[in-house]
């Protein structure tokens, strides 16, 4: 690595002492005017690859088409708000002391060369000290300065002496020289672009392979369907299903705080610390200790990973569901027809990440043949319309009373469709994630 480092940097370093040299030739020899040298200047800068290389260079063309003695440079430090000057081609100077960084920003508006000899200028005011400072402390007697519309990207300062200054050639100068440091910035911002763009490409991948559970399954007599809707590139809301050795099955759904990449990669390590606690238990400890292990590991007290989540089993040979819930929307039990109406599964709790000693409570209720669970993230009754109206609880639930008895498919198609023709062409404001189980009767 450090062998192909060393040959890279040699490589820069050759092609710019080549443009040096060709530089020097051509102002010894006298083979081209000024202007001809500024527009190779403008040409070749073009073809190095980061803005200190293009104001090194630009530093030897001044000392070749102006006569310059000493070419300085300003650009941007480390810390915000600072601006560190060298000798082009050089060693460093210093920072620019804090009284006169206000000229740095100050240039935005005042954009014209600045020459020391006209420091009395009345467009120039307060900045007259700060600007003779910096001159000063860069030994130079013009101050150059290179923008990219409103932006400062650098300056250049130039010791002409007594030279006669042309005014046109000068701003020629600074235009080429303020491009080529612009076509650097540009390429570094689609380059930043193009490898976020992947990021979110193999994160969006991550989390469909790594959390997304198939949309439709079934285990004896449980039947499932399911489904997610990411409100941007990649979604953070999962559900998934686990078929446990002795006929039960555990489906655990997640909906991690915030959106984006961070989000997603929450709900992939809440994902993959369940499956880990999961596959590794015999036998299954349950609901509410799976969670209290799961709300232990994501706790960091200094960059905290939360999610809310909801885990529950399906017992069919006892007839009954046992659950957990850490912060997560409380599901609804559609009951059979000769069992009353809609209940839910209560009982709530902080959510994962929130404390280190955390403990679930887990709870339990009967479920029969024809029994149906509807469990969603809070991203599906959020979903909001062109007036910013929600779609509500109280809808969902007027839907599921009306839905009772209908298959599983049908219920979950039925519900996305609601929410969909609720939305019409405003934007999802949120993940949403269904999944419908239901006990099917004997027969």
């Amino acid at each position: 690595m450090n062998v192909a480092i060393g040959v890279v940097l040699g490589i820069v370093l050759v092609a710019v002492w080549a443009l040096v040299k060709t530089f020097r030739t051509r102002g010894a020899a006298g083979s081209a005017t000024n202007h001809d040298m500024l527009l190779e200047f403008a040409d070749r800068s073009l073809e190095l690859a980061t803005r200190r290389e293009i104001l090194d260079f630009a530093g030897e063309a001044a000392r070749v088409v102006f006569g310059s003695e000493r070419a300085a440079i300003i650009e941007p430090g480390a810390g915000e708000g600072q601006w560190e000057m060298s000798v082009a081609g050089g060693d460093p100077i210093g920072e620019v002391p804090p009284a006169s960084r206000g000229v740095m920003a100050w240039l935005r508006y005042n954009p014209d060369p600045i020459e020391a000899s006209k420091l009395g200028a009345a467009r120039l005011g307060a900045m007259r000290g700060p600007l003779r400072q910096i001159m000063e402390q860069g030994g130079v007697d013009v101050l150059v300065p290179l923008l990219d519309g409103d932006r400062v990207l650098a300056a250049l300062g130039l010791r002409l002496g007594r030279r006669a200054i042309d005014a046109q050639l000068l701003r020629l100068f600074q235009a080429q020289a303020a491009a080529a440091c612009a076509n650097v910035r540009l390429h570094a911002e689609a380059a930043h672009s193009l490898n976020l763009a992947r990021e979110v490409g193999t994160a969006g991948a991550f989390h469909d392979a790594l959390v997304t559970a198939a949309r439709m399954g079934s285990a004896g007599p449980l039947r499932w369907a399911g489904d997610i809707e990411a409100a941007g590139e990649v979604g953070s809301d999962f559900w998934t299903v686990y078929p446990l050795h002795d006929g039960r099955v555990l489906m655990v759904l997640g909906d991690a705080v915030g959106l984006g990449l961070a989000a997603s990669m929450t709900s992939a390590v809440v994902k993959s610390c369940c499956d880990a606690l999961v596959e590794g238990s015999r036998p299954f400890p349950g609901p509410a200790a799976l969670l209290t292990a799961l709300g232990r590991a994501l706790y960091r007290p200094q960059a905290p990973l939360q999610s809310r989540c909801f885990a529950v089993v399906l017992d069919p040979r006892h007839q009954r569901v046992e659950w957990s819930n850490a912060g997560h929307a409380v599901p609804y039990h559609l009951r059979g027809p000769d069992r009353g109406g809609i209940g839910v599964l209560a009982g709530t709790g902080s959510m994962l990440g929130d404390a280190e000693d955390v403990a679930y409570r887990g709870h339990a209720a009967p479920f029969h043949a024809g029994d149906v669970l509807v469990l969603y993230t809070d991203g599906l009754v959020k979903a909001e319309n062109g007036e910013r109206r929600a779609f509500g609880e109280r809808r969902l639930q007027k839907l599921l009373a009306d839905l009772r008895g209908q298959p599983v498919t049908a219920i979950r198609r039925t519900l996305l469709a609601a929410v969909r023709e609720h939305r019409g062409a405003a934007a999802a404001v949120d993940d949403a994630a269904l999944v419908v189980v239901e006990m099917a009767a004997p027969g």
